[in-house]
């Protein structure tokens, strides 16, 4: 047999037969193999293992982890991270030798001393970025996003991805997860059962990911459910409505409500609200449409009677024959019996428009999966295109978790984020995506993770810990669309919020119900005598008034930053079916505490439904922020509050008026359209938005009787806010002229000769005194507070370089009288040119962060 050449392949073999009898004979063939190929990597390692020297075990595993990337490698260097590395004896030879250092003499010192200017300057001009640019970022971590991206339903699919990467955005920009970037990995299911199981072994095999988001439909979850379950995955669906996929499983979570829960709200609202003991049930036959169908039957049959229960087929030609006989099996019913359709976005927009045409106007009621914007678009569409306006959109009654008109303070701003991002509203299935990932980052940073691959699948039990224990609202996690807990089977506990059509979009009905939580055993008992609580299976739940809500700014004016108080003159309006307790209402952050709405302008009652119109104009008061002064955006908001019903039994949504409008008119004044609402000097008014929160205590206060008191009172609140901007330009010009011709005169100093020390020192201390005086003046305009605000910093920047070229006056006098003329001219070079750098460095640092 012919004799192998020796390569580093060889070579390195030969060594490792020889560690354990001969490792100084295992060294030298390993500098050899290296000799052949430096970049070997399996030699790099034998080494490593053979060397006695940490700091040269450093040195050969920082070389095998730059040539591969290895989990192992990464954990040993990990624990000599504080190590010097040095290259062992054996591949001395192999390191590039350093260049010869040979100055001329004499000049040793002033090259040092350039040296030391050069880091000076660099030292300062990054000084105000150190603290936010810092590299000490941990290993990524892994989450895995699931959905039909390319399904029946891609639309919705590419709005959780959207809605996921948007807030990982925001959560990587601010350091991650304990100082773990967090990285998104997108598998499409193609809403199939083959390929959604096939994604769920692979993310079990590759095992990266911490947690998943999806299934995105109930047949794709309950497959991939027992794949999770035996690997110990947490996952999260954000849309998946099935009972089945969470009962079935401790490690699957639902981000929004379960069928179960829609049932039963569906059920009370036919009953109590559409005043119908009848219902007929049409459902698709898959997982989402049996289990949906299953639910409304279990809660309907507490109040009365189904009537007919009519299958869908799937498949194109099987589901039109289904359609044409649901139909006409539903035109033999009472005209006034409402409809349950248990069906997706395409099955149901077939059945409104065949029933619509067959002459049925029951009302129809809708699952979640109709409740999209798209599917009323569609609606809307059909309407044009047959020349029939409203013929579809009209008795339409949907369930969803999330009423655009509704959305909170948080959520508004969320949702106008997104549509700036992305250039359309986000559907309800990008809010729950954004509550999946939410809760779980949210586990991940408290569940007192490792976030290394040795401990993941412990990290895993934690994180599915941490989840399992958000189980009542005292103990609940504060997500986009309220305070998120999950029930006994993983469904997330939360009301479903009904909305019917104005002509143009789904807007929160009328009425609406809220789950009810008793105090005690006695005040369920009198409630539901009463009627102000329903029982529906093991839930109860509570009616709730709807009080749709405009705000029209007529000015706003004398704003006082100081004592953040500012005068706003406006119109308010109130639409409202029932009782006119609804119109009770406070003006929490008034000046004057006593500040009501007064005796309307308008107040018509027509059909069950009031309306009444008011004028308010008075001073009111808003927590200012100053920490970017003068760059600062405020933001003043008119705030009311009912006087005494809580949330559970009045909620103030914003009106269809308000929708319909161009928020660009909201800037507009309601009492004259030419002019302008804001009339505050120096300030420009940049957008004006309305939302609505919720409020109160987690204590009842005393008061056992109210509604919901066993979470404490919560109030609604609706909200007009105007974000006025700072006219920057004239504030700066003004009030920093002063201070560029401050630092020019400092930089002179600069230019003075050593022997002139006593005047530049002079120069340097007045500028420091005169730097205070000014500040103080600028921000004379504040109101007290404890942090340094933007401006602050700039001046503070200056001071700091107006005491540096103090110091340097003084070292240039002593380099001068010690006769190093050479060093004293090498400092004075450059501290001419790290002055202007200095300052380009700070004034790039303000225009980065608010430019």
């Amino acid at each position: 047999m012919p004799e192998r050449p020796d390569t580093a392949a060889t070579l390195t073999h030969q060594a490792a037969r020889l560690a354990g009898s001969d490792p100084a004979l295992a060294r030298e063939l390993l500098g050899a193999a290296l000799a052949k190929d430096y970049d070997y990597e399996p030699a790099w390692r034998w080494l490593a293992d053979l060397v006695t020297d940490d700091g040269e075990r450093k040195f050969c595993l920082d070389r095998a982890y730059a040539i591969k990337v290895d989990s192992a490698t990464a954990r040993a260097r990990k624990a000599l991270a504080a190590v010097p590395p040095a290259p062992p004896a054996e591949i001395a030879d192999l390191i590039d030798p350093s260049p010869p250092a040979m100055p001329a003499p004499g000049r040793r010192r002033t090259a040092r001393w350039v040296a030391m200017g050069a880091a000076a300057v660099v030292l300062f001009s990054v000084l105000g970025v150190w603290s936010v640019a810092g590299d000490d970022r941990g290993e990524p971590v892994q989450i895995a996003l699931v959905a039909g991206m390319t399904g029946s339903n891609a639309v919705a699919a590419s709005h959780m991805e959207r809605a996921v990467r948007m807030h990982l955005d925001t959560v990587n920009a601010a350091g991650g997860v304990d100082g773990h970037p967090v990285e998104l990995l997108v598998h499409d299911d193609e809403d199939t059962v083959d390929k959604a199981v096939d994604i769920a072994r692979r993310i079990v095999h590759e095992n990266k990911a911490m947690f998943v988001i999806g299934h995105a439909g109930s047949e794709t979850a309950l497959a991939a459910a027992p794949i999770y379950q035996r690997a110990r995955i947490p996952a999260i669906t954000p849309s998946a409505g099935a009972s089945r996929i969470t009962d079935g499983s401790d490690w699957y979570f639902r981000s929004m409500f379960g069928n179960r829960t829609q049932s039963d709200f569906l059920s009370v609202y036919i009953s109590r609200v559409l005043g119908s003991a009848t219902a007929a049930v049409v459902h698709e036959e898959d997982e989402d449409g049996r289990s949906g169908r299953e639910t409304f039957l279990e809660s309907f049959g507490e109040f009365g009677r189904v009537t007919a229960d009519l299958p869908i087929a799937l498949g194109a030609e099987s589901r039109a024959a289904s359609v044409r006989a649901a139909v006409a099996e539903l035109g033999t019913h009472d005209p006034g019996e409402p409809i349950l359709l248990a069906v997706k976005e395409k099955s149901g927009l077939e059945l409104v428009e065949a029933l619509r045409s067959a002459g049925v106007t029951a009302p129809i009621v809708g699952v979640s999966a109709l409740s999209s914007r798209t599917f009323h678009a569609s609606l809307v569409e059909a309407e044009r295109k047959h020349g029939r306006p409203g013929s579809l959109t009209g008795n339409l009654f949907m369930g969803t978790p999330m009423a655009h008109d509704s959305l909170s303070g948080t959520a508004q701003v969320w949702a106008d984020a997104y549509e700036r991002r992305y250039g359309e509203r986000p559907q309800w299935q990008a809010a729950t995506a954004r509550q999946a990932v939410n809760v779980g980052l949210h586990a991940m940073q408290t569940g007192g993770l490792d976030f290394d691959e040795e401990h993941r699948e412990r990290d895993r039990v934690r994180v599915r810990d941490t989840m399992a224990s958000l189980k009542d609202k005292k103990n609940s996690f504060p997500a986009l669309l309220g305070p998120l807990y999950f029930t006994a089977n993983g469904s997330a506990q939360m009301a479903v919020s009904v909305v019917t059509s104005d002509g143009a979009r789904f807007v929160s009905a009328p009425t609406q119900f809220t789950i009810h939580e008793p105090l005690t055993e006695e005040a369920l008992k009198a409630d539901v005598a009463e009627g102000n609580v329903i029982a529906v299976k093991n839930r109860y739940l509570s009616r709730r008034q709807v009080v749709a809500t405009g705000i029209n700014f007529n000015e706003i004016r004398e704003l006082d930053t100081a004592a953040g108080t500012y005068f706003v003159d406006f119109f308010v309006w109130l639409k409202y079916a029932g009782s006119h307790g609804a119109a009770d209402v406070q003006f929490i952050n008034a000046v004057r505490p006593d500040l009501a709405l007064g005796e309307p302008l308008r107040d018509v009652t027509e059909n069950g439904r009031t309306y009444r119109l008011y004028r308010v104009a008075d001073r009111f008061k808003s927590g200012l922020e100053f920490r970017d002064f003068p760059f600062d955006r405020q933001r003043l908001t008119v705030l009311l509050q009912n006087r005494t019903q809580t949330a559970d039994q009045v909620s103030y949504v914003t009106d269809k008026e308000i929708l319909d409008q161009d928020p660009r008119v909201y800037l507009r004044s309601g009492a004259d359209a030419t002019a302008d609402i804001n009339q505050v000097p120096n300030w420009v008014a940049s957008s004006v938005r309305f939302y609505r929160q919720t409020v109160g205590s987690s204590d009842a206060l005393g008061d056992g009787q109210s509604t919901g008191a066993a979470a404490g009172i919560h109030y609604s609140q609706y909200a007009g806010e105007i974000e006025l901007k700072r006219d920057t330009l004239p504030f700066l010009i003004k009030n920093l002229l002063p201070l560029v011709l401050l630092i020019s005169v400092t930089f002179l100093c600069l230019f003075f000769k050593p022997a002139d020390d006593r005047a530049a020192v002079s120069m340097g201390v007045t500028a420091i005194l005169s730097t205070a005086v000014l500040l103080n003046n600028v921000t004379s305009q504040l109101p007290s507070v404890s942090y340094i605000v933007a401006l602050e910093w700039g001046y503070y920047s200056f001071i700091l370089l107006a005491g540096i070229c103090v110091l340097i006056t003084m070292l240039r006098k002593r380099l001068a009288v010690t006769k190093r003329d050479n060093a004293e001219l090498a400092l004075s070079r450059a501290a001419r040119i790290g002055y202007p750098v200095y300052l380009l460095a700070v004034v790039l640092c303000f225009a980065v962060v608010y430019g």
